[in-house]
Order: C-alpha cells, then structure tokens, then sequence
C-alpha cells in the first residue's frame, strides 16, 4: 500500500509538471528513455546520422549502457531523486516529436502526448517464452490501481517495432494493443548478426581479452535468474562432471545475474565467467553452443544457425509460478535435457537438430534483415536522408 501511494503521488506531480511543459511546441527533437541500452543505441546512431533532430537521452535507474553519439549535455540521468533532471526530462518527453523506450516507463502514465507526438515501444527481446504485460502472473494478482496504471503506460505505446508476427500477437495480446499499433520492421539491434565486419571486431576483441578460447569450441552457458538463487550450485550445473566428460577441445562460460556467485571448484582451464563487463552479443559472436532456458536470447542466436541446447531443470516450477506463452518442449529449437550427463552426451553426438534452429529463425526474425535499424528510421522520418 505504501509503495501504491508513493507511486501515485509521483504521477501527480509528473503529471502537473508535464501539462505545464505540454503548452510548448512540439520541436523537431529525439527523446530516448534507456534501461537497456542495445536496441537504444542502433536508433540512436541512425538518427544521429541520418536527421537533423536533436537527442536526448534519459537514462532510468537501471541503465548502466555507455553510449556512443550522446551528448553529455543532453544525457539526463531520469530518477525520480534527481529533481532536476525529472524536470528536464519531463520538458523534453512533453515537447519531442519522437520518444523511444525499451521498457516498461511508469513515467509515461502520467504523459497525455500530443497528436503530433510518437512514441516507439523498442523493448529488449526480440521474441518472448516468459509471460510479461497483462499475461504476467504477477500482474494479474496486483491490485485494481496498479492495473489502471499499466494500461495507461502501455496506452501510450503508438508504436511497438517487432520482428515477427508471432512476437506482434504477444505484444497484442501483453499489452493489449491493436494489430495496428506494431512496426514490422525488425528489431534494431538484430542488425548485428547480419554485419560480418562487426561480428568480426566483436571476435578479435574476445580472442584478444580471452585468448584461451581460441581454437577452442565455446559453450555459453546463460540461464535465467532465479529469485533466491544466489549461487551457481543451485542452478544445478554440474560444473565438474561437465569438465570430465568433454574434450580439452571444449570451453564453457558462463553468463549468470550479477546477484549469482560461482561457488564450489570451478577451473580457470574449462570455465570463465563473463556475466559482467562483456556484452552478450559480442559473446555470441564467439559461440559454438548456446545452453540456456527461459532467455530470450536464442530468438537472436538463431540468426547465425548454430546449435541450442536447452536446460529447464525447473520446467513445472516455472510454469506455475511465472508462466510461459507455449509449450516449452515443442517450442525450443534444440534438445531439451534436465541433466549434466544428458548435456555432455547431446555435444558428444552433436545431436542438436539445427533444423529447427532454421525454422525458428524464420519465424521469430521474419522481418530481421539487417536494415531493420534504417527501415525503423526511415518510417518515422520523412526527412531522414538515403542510405
């Protein structure tokens, strides 16, 4: 109740300041709201590049990104805490022609737009196995407020940019938006995987901080966090047995939640742990072999075609609690294992049916094809200039 109230009252006042700024004229201005910060970055050069308009960035309090093309002036750390810069972000969200977020805003709740003012839902995956929006479990059990709240920010989504059609109905269906509501145009980050020259760089830069890896075949090994699970044992890796049954030829790394400690024998020659100061994509530019669960992060991986493997060690528990958008073992485009020894004897055979990594790249990165950044561009702005 505490929290419901202090949430409200931030809305108040948010919204008195908004309106007040809201009487200004629209400008030919970029506004940016970051907690993740990839897909924010592809647009943000592509504006910077191809338009006259002005940037702003807000960055909320769970944004750690480095962005490059950003003015320091213009980059706004959007908390409520900085009274400041609440205020300035709040002038710039009530006068900018365009507004990109990756996440959820609260903040756009109490942001009543104009007719001449877009604003672009980016989100942070490019396809969904979890349940989020007003599918979430959790949601559901929130109070008649909170849900009044949640419809208002997702309201405000004018645009929601997609790389499917499958990934357009969950977004349909989570935020209860209309089919016209979605840009089909490919997530902007995707861009990535098609651009060999950055997959190159992203590679000599990993070999080059992990040189162990190369000539080596590199496991990522990248789960879902886990509420009250702190430690790498209670993900139920065996570590230790999956260094006795692979080859010297194998590396595994690992990228856990920051909370997450590795705990018990690990070894520097058979593991590394890169969950922090590594990025993920450039991590995936290195892989072999992805093992992962709940993650978006195969919808992506396939674009390259290589080989999943997939570890739902607490498949009914998950379900139950948070709840999944299909059927986990007919949906995952890989084998489904729930032990250590399953793992090793799938990469011992190299039974990792990459049919289906095919056909789910087809369907989940339908409209991915590393334009999607400049097609995204292009759409919102008429006056962008040719590619």
């Amino acid at each position: 109740m505490v929290r419901e109230a202090a949430i409200n009252l931030y809305l108040a006042i948010t919204k008195v300041i908004f309106n007040l700024f809201r009487s200004l004229p629209v400008q030919k201005k970029t506004v940016m709201i970051a907690s993740f910060g990839d897909n924010i970055q592809y647009v943000l050069d592509e504006v910077h590049e191809r338009t006259s308009s002005k940037i702003v960035l807000l960055k909320d309090s769970r944004c750690t990104y480095n962005f490059r093309n950003a003015d320091d002036r213009n980059t706004i750390r959007f908390v409520p805490v900085n009274i400041k810069g609440s205020i300035r972000g709040l002038y710039h969200l009530a006068t900018a022609k365009h507004i990109f977020v990756d996440n959820y805003q609260v903040v756009l709740a109490s942001c009543d737009f104009r007719e001449e003012q877009t604003c672009i839902q980016l989100w942070h995956a490019d396809g969904a196995v979890k349940l989020f929006g007003f599918k979430d479990k959790a949601t559901i059990e929130r109070t008649p407020s909170a849900q009044k709240r949640f419809k208002q920010v997702y309201e405000k989504f004018h645009k929601v940019v997609v790389s499917s059609d499958d990934m357009g109905w969950i977004f349909e269906e989570a935020f209860d938006i209309s089919h016209g509501n979605l840009l089909k145009t490919g997530m902007p980050r995707t861009d990535f995987f098609y651009n060999e020259d950055r997959m190159q760089r992203a590679e000599d830069k990993l070999h080059r901080q992990l040189p162990h890896l190369k000539g080596r075949q590199v496991i990522l090994y990248a789960p879902t966090f886990r509420e009250g699970r702190f430690k790498v044992d209670e993900l139920r890796l065996n570590i230790r047995n999956l260094k006795k049954g692979l080859s010297e030829d194998h590396h595994l790394l690992l990228r856990l939640h920051p909370a997450v400690t590795l705990d018990g024998e690990w070894d520097n020659d058979f593991v590394t742990d890169v969950s922090c100061g590594y990025d993920i994509f450039e991590l995936l530019a290195i892989t072999d072999i992805l093992i992962t669960d709940y993650s978006s992060i195969p919808f992506e991986f396939a674009i390259l075609g290589r080989p999943m493997i997939f570890y739902p060690y607490d498949l009914e528990e998950y379900v139950t609690t948070r709840g999944i958008w299909f059927d986990y073992e007919t949906f995952v485009p890989g084998p489904v294992v729930y032990h250590s020894s399953e793992m090793i004897d799938i990469i011992r055979r190299e039974a990792f049916r990459l049919e289906k990594v095919l056909l789910f790249d087809e369907t989940w990165n339908k409209y991915a094809d590393g334009r999607s950044t400049e097609k995204l561009i292009t759409t919102l702005y008429k006056d962008a200039a040719p590619r």
